[in-house]
């Protein structure tokens, strides 16, 4: 009599255990999805850095742990928001004791956001922005160099909001000077924590090469 391997159920043909979906094979068939292969990658980093076993987890432990929902979701979640640098951010959220289940609420993100940009250097924090301008301009037919006079005020809350663009770029730019005046209220109060006038231009004085050093590229890439 065919037998599931997964749940032990018993079958009287083969074609009904074939067609048969218990929980636990339906994770396995499922474990070539996008959510599925994230969502075990973040599973056996938390162990990593929760426990003291070197022993490294396997699917099976996957499948069978009673946060394996979580995972999944929360995989789906970083595919969907592409997090910059998607690794620091997974670890932000388990070394911080973030609750597993507030790990894909939107105040996480801003607060890692908040904390990642004051900790990147100016160098990669310039890089990613031009790669990102650079698409941005791509998509819209038009130089990266028009963001800030061509982007709609909605449009750059959202990317500034999300981090796409870097307040070392939004306080070094001369073009980006067109943009302020540009927001209204509530799209201010959507990025204020992100810009955060007092602490970047405190930091920015501070660093006086740094500050050279993308104002010059900057100017030199029509910015």
């Amino acid at each position: 009599m065919p037998v599931c391997k997964y749940c032990s159920k018993d079958f009287r043909k083969e074609s009904t255990l074939s067609s048969h979906m218990c929980p636990k094979k339906r994770r396995v068939t499922d474990k070539d999805s996008v959510g599925s292969r994230m969502g075990f990658r973040v599973f056996q980093r938390f162990y990593e850095l929760t426990t003291n076993s070197k022993k490294v987890k396997t699917f099976d432990d996957f499948i069978d742990s009673k946060y394996y929902i979580a995972f999944v979701k929360f995989g789906r979640h970083l595919v969907e928001l592409d997090p910059i640098n998607c690794n620091d951010f997974v670890d932000f959220v388990i070394k911080n004791g973030v609750k597993l289940n507030d790990w894909s609420k939107d105040y996480v993100y801003e607060t890692y956001l908040e904390d990642y940009m004051r900790r990147e250097p100016p160098d990669r924090a310039l890089e990613r922005t031009i790669i990102f301008l650079n698409k941005w301009g791509t998509d819209n037919d038009c130089a990266y160099s028009d963001f800030f006079r061509l982007a709609t005020p909605s449009e750059a809350a959202y990317f500034i909001k999300t981090g796409k663009v870097s307040p070392w770029v939004l306080y070094l730019s001369a073009s980006a000077d067109t943009m302020w005046d540009k927001f209204n209220d509530e799209q201010y109060a959507m990025i204020e924590t992100i810009i955060n006038p007092g602490v970047w231009k405190a930091r920015i004085m501070k660093n006086a090469e740094d500050k050279e050093f993308i104002a010059g590229a900057l100017e030199a890439a029509g910015l």
